[in-house]
């Protein structure tokens, strides 16, 4: 019969693991820093976002005016921003809900969600944007390339206020990296149109505005592929690219009394909070639990376990996810 010894949680965060932790990739801080700019990102999101929203009305209406596709889907692309900060917000404030019996990791893969969505409306603009461009190379409309220009850099300010807003946040909340990028996809299409403007108001030349917004859709989707591919990543519970598997399992051998490590899983809850399960092949008497907490803390930056430890005499690998692999 096969013993199954109680796992431990790693949920302790004295002084000295705080210190361990330190020693981990920046993007992982300890616990508190981690929280602490979490609890700023809602304030920089609705600053950024009255801006956002100030600016896409002049941009709209100056893309009105001026009859520009490139400065209409620049506003246009600004309104989604404005939409994936609600999003943002609304993914922040549900992941903090505490847990439930149903939902026993709480509401954290939230925000997972949510950034998932803003790439995901990123492509859907692009799509459309990369369609009304092919219309307009058939007949390229009149076009005030002064408006344009005057408009798109004004837009283009707004953007850099609106990302210095959020830029102490980004790394710290996958949502505030989702709206970071929206606003950056932005600031490009701002550049195209003031591009677009100058060329328009100097030469004539109206090909060029949609030749820019065809460009600009291209950029917006290569730069969303980075947050979607993470996001997936997380959704599917991969380990985290920075943790290899393998060094972690060689790190836990080391362990004195270790003999085997099977049923190795690393995986992101949500943005900063990793968890690790796995089974110690050992002498239940020996303090292996201890050892191996401290070792993945100073290593990894991992807090988050549940460790078990199985007496090798007793090893049932019935039991054992991976050890047929």
């Amino acid at each position: 019969m096969r013993k199954h010894p109680q796992p431990h949680h790693g949920h302790d965060h004295d002084e000295h693991d705080e210190k361990a932790g330190h020693k981990h990739h920046e993007h992982h801080g300890h616990a508190h820093s981690h929280a602490h700019m979490e609890g700023q990102a809602p304030k920089a999101i609705i600053g950024a976002m009255i801006v956002t929203l100030i600016f896409m009305v002049v941009e709209l209406v100056g893309g009105w005016l001026a009859n520009s596709l490139a400065l209409i889907s620049d506003g246009a692309h600004m309104l989604t921003d404005v939409g994936a900060m609600l999003l943002s917000l609304f993914a922040i404030w549900i992941a903090r809900r505490p847990y439930s019996g149903s939902m026993s990791f709480g509401y954290h893969r939230a925000e997972i969600l949510g950034a998932l969505a803003s790439g995901l409306l990123i492509w859907a603009i692009a799509g459309v944007l990369v369609y009304e461009a092919f219309a307009r190379l058939q007949a390229p409309p009149e076009v005030h390339g002064k408006i344009v220009f005057v408009v798109a850099t004004i837009g283009l300010a707004a953007n850099f206020l609106s990302m210095k807003m959020l830029h102490s946040s980004k790394e710290h909340n996958i949502n505030v990296r989702a709206a970071y990028l929206h606003l950056i996809s932005d600031a490009l299409g701002s550049v195209g149109a003031i591009i677009a403007g100058l060329v328009i108001w100097l030469t004539g030349w109206r090909l060029i505005d949609p030749i820019v917004t065809f460009f600009f859709a291209v950029l917006m989707v290569i730069s969303s592929w980075s947050l979607l591919k993470e996001a997936v990543a997380v959704l599917m519970e991969s380990a985290p690219s920075w943790i290899p598997l393998d060094q972690v399992k060689k790190q836990l051998l080391t362990v004195p009394h270790v003999s085997e490590v099977h049923d190795l899983h690393v995986w992101t809850v949500s943005t900063g909070r990793l968890a690790l399960s796995v089974h110690l092949i050992a002498k239940p008497s020996t303090n292996v639990l201890s050892a191996a907490n401290t070792l993945l803390r100073s290593k990894y930056g991992i807090y988050h376990t549940t460790i078990q430890v199985e007496d090798p005499e007793h090893f049932d690998q019935e039991g054992c996810y991976d050890c047929d692999k």
